[in-house]
């Protein structure tokens, strides 16, 4: 097998030598585009080269060629003579020679390479007309107007083996139950036995067989499907490369013998025995023969051209993985809030507990935007204005829609971004998430809570404000930044149980609201406002409105007032600070909070006055 990397540049021989060419020399059977001017590659997936002069004749495993992300690479070059410069997993990625992993790690790369295609494969089942996928010869199992790739069919070959194990060996203890035991039918009728005279003194009148028959059970036609089965998956393996699955009950054919059915032969033996097959999994396992037979009879002919599977756009693959990892799935009437009005797109959306003195039944929309491949310089300037828009619209959309529905509508329950007496907003969390490969325990699968990590990057001074020291303003969002393990997303995406997704959906949103919670915080004093005597909050927050536009909220209706100061401004040689203080003192008594408590909790753990020494706040 051939490991490529997506824009990384080769030398033009190289590529030539691996890839399908006519006979003039140049490229064929490859999407346009796909391979540029300067050697790199504008795509990731799977190819098979079907071409005598570009393909190497002397193994058929070197004619399946892997393009895999650019993720994967330490950094992208711009020029080939950074080629050199440039390492994956650890060592150095030539360019003119295949890239190849030794020891205990031969293996990863043909694994990962299939995690890859299964992606690809499952983004273009869910948008089959995203034309940036390229895949002309692919399709399911159901239709027969073109053969699916040896990819499909060796997928669907492992898929089918891992959910049915028990039932090659449920066949196989049913065809062999009977032997070894005694035919007494055939003994007695075929066999000689010893029987003594009933007035002898010995009285014996039993009959003794000296020589038993035993039952034996041949070769039925009931196994033979399963034995094709697993002589395709050897046929697999011995060819191409790839490690597949053995029984220790079925021996399978010799690959001579079991390359004479590719094609047409092996398509009439299953027609042959198709009548023998009734229950759903023997019914699915029939068709993914018929698959594999059709893809071997192309294979086969003389005139087999290449087949690939490959995407311009791996970026939209990867948003798809996060999103099924992340986000949520909205119900029609909300579409809107991802497909939005102006023609933005949110990549992940999900609806989670609020950030501040929330219980469960409190709810706010996370936003989030996806850069498959993590660049220092990917977040800033458009990519963070585009992620405010995405929030301001969902602000304004939402309370659009309350007004609309009058929070009647459950998908709106609990969603509460506007304080009607303070008239402050919610915090609304934004994010971007990244793909990384860590530089330490490449090879590793971490556990879900492992596989995610807030970046290092400060956004602080990058958030979006009209005013200082407004939290709880319209316009005050902010932004933090994650990155994910490339390899934890693959496996979690394409693997047949949800496990894995729900363990790492549970595991990021809990640490991407603890991290917005630890950033508010750092920033930002919380109090709890108790009003003096029989003040009412209406009238309180009526006469210090000017002052204190931003800074008060509720979290919810009948919950009590929070004032959230940025830290900075709390000093006493700060005048506005002291103007401030001097203006409520009068009418309230606050006490610090924890923002990340219930509202009851918070207030009865709640201690008078600021935490910074030397500041009162209450008399």
């Amino acid at each position: 097998m051939i490991f490529l990397f997506e824009q990384f540049p080769y030398s033009m021989e190289y590529l030539k030598s691996v890839l399908p060419l006519d006979k003039e020399g140049r490229f064929k059977d490859l999407p346009n585009g796909f391979v540029t001017r300067d050697g790199k590659l504008d795509g990731v997936g799977y190819l098979f080269n079907g071409s005598r002069l570009g393909g190497r004749d002397d193994k058929v495993g070197d004619r399946i060629v892997f393009v895999l992300p650019k993720v994967f690479l330490d950094s992208v070059p711009s020029a080939q003579n950074e080629a050199a410069k440039i390492s994956a997993f650890g060592q150095d990625v030539p360019h003119d020679k295949n890239f190849e992993l030794n020891g205990d790690h031969k293996d990863f790369l043909a694994n990962l390479s299939l995690w890859v295609c299964s992606s690809i494969g499952k983004y273009r089942e869910a948008f089959p007309d995203d034309k940036s996928m390229e895949a002309p010869n692919a399709r399911g199992f159901s239709t027969d107007k073109a053969c699916p790739s040896l990819i499909d069919v060796k997928n669907a070959m492992e898929r089918f083996y891992e959910e049915n194990k028990s039932l090659f060996v449920f066949v196989s203890k049913n065809v062999h139950s009977g032997n070894n035991r005694i035919d007494w039918r055939r003994t007695m009728r075929k066999t000689p036995f010893l029987q003594g005279d009933p007035g002898s003194e010995a009285g014996m009148t039993t009959p003794i067989y000296m020589n038993l028959v035993n039952k034996k059970k041949v070769f039925d036609l009931d196994d033979r499907l399963i034995v094709l089965f697993f002589s395709a998956m050897n046929y697999i393996e011995e060819t191409f490369g790839f490690k597949m699955p053995k029984s220790e009950f079925y021996a399978p054919m010799r690959v001579n013998e079991f390359r004479r059915l590719l094609g047409h032969r092996g398509i009439m033996e299953l027609r042959r025995i198709k009548h023998k097959y009734f229950a759903d999994k023997f019914l699915r396992l029939y068709n993914i023969m018929k698959a594999f037979f059709e893809w071997g009879g192309n294979f086969s002919a003389c005139g087999f051209g290449s087949e690939y599977l490959l995407t311009s756009k791996y970026n939209n693959v990867f948003e798809h993985m996060i999103d099924k990892l992340v986000g949520d799935d909205l119900p029609s009437k909300m579409a809107h809030l991802k497909n939005q009005k102006d023609g933005k797109e949110i990549d992940h959306l999900y609806k989670d507990q609020q950030l501040v003195f929330a219980d469960e039944s409190q709810k706010i929309w996370f936003i989030g935007d996806s850069k498959y491949y993590s660049d220092k310089n990917d977040i800033v300037g458009e990519s963070v204005y585009k992620q405010f828009t995405y929030a301001r619209n969902i602000i304004q959309y939402n309370i659009s829609d309350l007004l609309n529905y009058k929070g009647d509508s459950k998908d709106y329950q609990g969603l509460r971004y506007r304080d009607s007496l303070t008239e402050g907003y919610s915090v609304t969390p934004n994010f971007f998430i990244r793909g990384e490969v860590p530089a330490d325990k490449i090879f590793e699968m971490p556990a879900a809570a492992g596989a995610i990590r807030k970046d290092d990057a400060d956004l602080w001074n990058e958030r979006n404000r009209h005013f200082e020291n407004r939290l709880f303003d319209r316009d005050t969002l902010l932004l933090q930044v994650y990155n994910v393990n490339f390899l934890y997303v693959l496996k979690a995406f394409t693997a047949k149980s949800s496990s894995l997704r729900s363990e790492f959906k549970r595991a990021a949103r809990e640490k991407f609201r603890r991290n917005f919670l630890t950033l508010l915080r750092s920033r930002y004093f919380f109090w709890y406002v108790k009003l003096n005597g029989s003040l009412k909050q209406e009238t309180f927050v009526n006469a210090h409105y000017r002052t204190l536009q931003g800074k008060l909220f509720r979290s919810g209706e009948n919950k009590g007032l929070i004032l959230a100061l940025e830290q900075n401004f709390v000093d006493e040689k700060n005048s506005e600070f002291l103007a401030l203080r001097d203006e409520i003192e009068k009418d309230c008594v606050v006490f610090n909070v924890d923002p990340s408590l219930i509202w009851e909790d918070a207030v009865a753990k709640g201690e008078p006055g600021l935490k910074r020494p030397g500041v009162e706040f209450d008399k």
